[in-house]
């Protein structure tokens, strides 16, 4: 070999052997393809060397939310829409499910694997096999729409555990929509319709209670206040008609004097008594002390009396009292001995 052609040797071994440094960004791990094939090290972020003609290619493991739409047939008759979304990142805790993602997945022109190739080519045949698996068997609508919160969660466990053979990790899932048939939308809103109809129904109901217990509340506390009252009108009369049983000739006084004033005015007033009353009683109350000193012209109420003119030759009332007594012969003691026989009639 010439000399010259030496150094220049040296200098392309040198630059072979040395290779150059490769970054491997944040969010992305790396694997080196050799023109012999793959090398086992799955690369984390940082900086690497490559050799020779090796290139350096990348994985995207950041998370990614994918959304789906669909069309289920419930119960084999109405047509469902359903619309999901799954977030799923690569799972970089399985060593060997990354390789064979790097093998299998065809990278792009910037040799990178994105999250969408990975499910694409992994997960949404699954992801779009599960909500139909779980609603179709629904014996019809209405139970689907009754029993949609834990449908909704069987379809997240599902697809949890359909990705756990496949390099990618499903972070969450969830239905985000239902698009019922039409007849069944009017039918919930006709529904929701009557439910506040009956909701307004029964406050208002509530409402009326509450004023019917109150004004039934008030009844009561004035039924308790006129009972008291009625109890102590009830007490006053007896003890007034205690007061008054011994004191007869109080009650007697204040007739006559209510007689005597109505006796000033424009009606006539008289003092009456039954025709068959007994005449020793008649007399007995006349005489009683009271009663006369009441009667007497001079009595303690001249009141009676007042503005009255009196005629000096009237007869006192008591006098006219004793006048309409009957007149009883007195009989000597040899009458009664001896009494006369009855007389007999005449023809």
């Amino acid at each position: 070999m010439k000399k010259w052609m030496l150094p220049m040797v040296m200098a392309l071994c040198a630059v072979f052997l040395s290779g150059c440094a490769t970054d491997v960004p944040q969010g992305h791990v790396g694997r080196v393809k050799t023109r012999s094939g793959w090398t086992n090290e799955i690369l984390p972020t940082g900086r690497h060397t490559c050799f020779g003609f090796d290139t350096m290619y990348l994985m995207d493991i950041t998370n990614v939310t994918f959304k789906e739409h669909l069309n289920i047939l419930v119960g084999g008759k109405v047509n469902l829409k359903v619309d999901y979304s799954v977030r799923v990142k690569a799972n970089t805790e399985d060593a060997n499910m990354v390789r064979e993602a790097f093998e299998n997945i065809v990278a792009d022109a910037t040799y990178k694997i994105t999250v969408e190739q990975l499910y694409m080519t992994y997960l949404q045949m699954k992801a779009q096999a599960i909500p139909r698996q779980v609603y179709e068997v629904q014996p019809d609508i209405s139970t689907a729409i009754a029993n949609s919160p834990q449908l909704a969660m069987e379809v997240r466990k599902a697809m949890t555990e359909a990705a756990r053979s496949t390099p990618l990790v499903v972070e969450d899932a969830e239905i985000t929509n239902y698009d019922w048939p039409e007849s069944i939308t009017k039918a919930q809103e006709e529904l929701a319709t009557v439910q506040l109809s009956e909701a307004a129904a029964e406050a208002k109901v509530r409402a009326e209670l509450k004023r019917v217990e109150g004004q039934l509340k008030v009844e009561e506390a004035n039924k308790l206040v006129e009972l008291k009252k009625a109890e102590a009108i009830s007490e006053s009369i007896d003890i007034i008609k205690s007061k008054l049983a011994g004191s007869p000739e109080y009650l007697m006084w204040h007739q006559i004097r209510v007689m005597g004033q109505a006796a000033m005015g424009p009606n006539n007033c008289f003092i009456l008594y039954p025709f068959a009353t007994d005449p020793n009683q008649i007399k007995q109350m006349v005489s009683n002390a009271n009663l006369t000193q009441l009667l007497h012209p001079e009595g303690p109420h001249p009141e009676l009396k007042a503005g009255v003119k009196q005629d000096s030759s009237a007869t006192p009332p008591l006098d006219l009292l004793q006048s309409d007594l009957p007149k009883q012969p007195v009989e000597t003691p040899a009458e009664q001995e001896n009494p006369a026989p009855p007389a007999v009639p005449q023809p």
